[in-house]
């Protein structure tokens, strides 16, 4: 009869004399107030009373719900500083801040109250917040409303999900843990030894930057308050796919040349202070530069029913067993790169690409044909000479 639904724990404790106290413990309501059946009930003084008859009440409720964005609402109530301690990892983040170390808890209380991880409650104590949890916790899993926000890497023998090879999940708060993502995915993907001159160098399948910024993408854009999935990280033969809650902030065509726009502020905040990220919107444009420049297809972004987004990064392919589409998304992306860059694209561009020779221009020509086709760019000066022609996005 309970709507929205609570999660009600139980929790048992033994006192010194042999005696079990059972204490209920009811979480505070987040988004809107707790019905039962379809009447929700405010205390007024020492009495029950409908919510609706206190209109005042019932504003003041939702006035709140409203104002207390997801990153700060309270992940656990009335922590003492030795536990802080054990539940935030002080050490590593002042490590990853490049700053000594205080010699006093005052001073750590002091600093992660500054940087909202914290908030001193009357009792004394702390409450720690979702983004202190999120950002240095120790280990997300311990708070019940958090769980589902620890990234998940899958690994797969071939390029569908019936053989998964792995499995790992990294519950350390976002800014330690997406090193360790980075790290733990470059070792396994595949690579080969090249030797260029007298310098042997390893080469992946896939740029570690683009990997880099597309994981930071997950973390910082994901739907917070939507539940269902983890961010997660699924590693095929052919591909790696990123996946987050929520719908896109924006169009997937306009990926490369938006204004920088974030769902969680405060962890993209953070982040950038951990130079996890930038703030400037140049993240995509990375993840193209880099996929260009190592001939690779430009990644695939997938808006699934305006409740999750999918970044799909993919290893070199033939020319031949490149899809139209592919050749179409891959031709428009790096338009968008070279015109934000005050820059247009041209055959020999289209060719040094896709990795074809001199005497392919019939087959770069065909794609910027198909990409005009789509809509997506146009001559920048339709009066040039077809081998002097240069491309620009059809928006600009």
């Amino acid at each position: 009869m309970i709507n929205p639904k609570v999660s009600f724990y139980f929790h048992d404790v033994f006192m010194e004399n042999g005696n079990k106290v059972t204490l209920l413990e009811i979480p505070c309501a987040e988004k809107e107030p707790v019905k039962f059946g379809s009447h929700a009930m405010i205390r007024i003084g020492s009495n029950l009373k409908p919510l609706v008859e206190y209109p005042e009440k019932e504003k003041e409720l939702w006035k709140r719900f409203d104002t207390t964005i997801f990153e700060l609402r309270t992940a656990r109530e009335n922590v003492s500083e030795d536990n802080v301690i054990r539940l935030l990892d002080f050490s590593r983040y002042y490590d990853t801040m490049q700053l000594p170390i205080p010699g006093n808890r005052e001073s750590i209380m002091d600093d992660f109250c500054h940087e909202k991880f914290l908030k001193k409650n009357d009792a004394g104590n702390y409450d720690v917040t979702n983004l202190g949890v999120l950002m240095i916790g120790k280990n997300i899993k311990e708070f019940e409303t958090l769980m589902k926000r620890a990234v998940r890497v899958i690994r797969y023998k071939n390029t569908d999900r019936l053989d998964g090879i792995s499995e790992k999940e990294f519950v350390s708060g976002y800014a330690f843990s997406h090193e360790e993502i980075v790290q733990y995915i470059m070792a396994v993907i595949p690579q080969e030894e090249v030797i260029e001159g007298s310098v042997r160098r390893s080469v992946y399948a896939f740029p570690e930057i683009a990997i880099r910024e597309l994981l930071a993408n997950i973390m910082i854009h994901q739907s917070l308050e939507q539940r269902g999935t983890s961010p997660m990280v699924e590693i095929f033969s052919n591909r790696i796919e990123f996946s987050n809650t929520g719908a896109p902030l924006v169009d997937v065509n306009r990926m490369v040349d938006t204004v920088p726009i974030s769902r969680n502020e405060n962890m993209a905040g953070f982040m950038h202070k951990c130079g996890i990220c930038e703030e400037r919107g140049s993240g995509y444009d990375k993840v193209i530069r880099s996929t260009g420049k190592n001939k690779l297809l430009a990644p695939m972004i997938i808006n699934q029913s305006n409740q999750f987004t999918k970044a799909v990064l993919f290893s070199k392919i033939p020319f031949d067993m490149i899809t139209k589409e592919d050749r179409i998304r891959t031709c428009y992306m790096q338009a968008c790169l070279a015109y934000v860059e005050f820059g247009s694209i041209s055959n020999s561009d289209v060719r040094e690409l896709f990795d074809l020779g001199d005497k392919d221009k019939v087959k770069a020509s065909r794609i910027i044909k198909d990409t005009m086709t789509a809509g997506l760019i146009k001559p920048l000066d339709p009066d040039a000479a077809p081998r002097y022609r240069k491309y620009i996005p059809v928006w600009a």
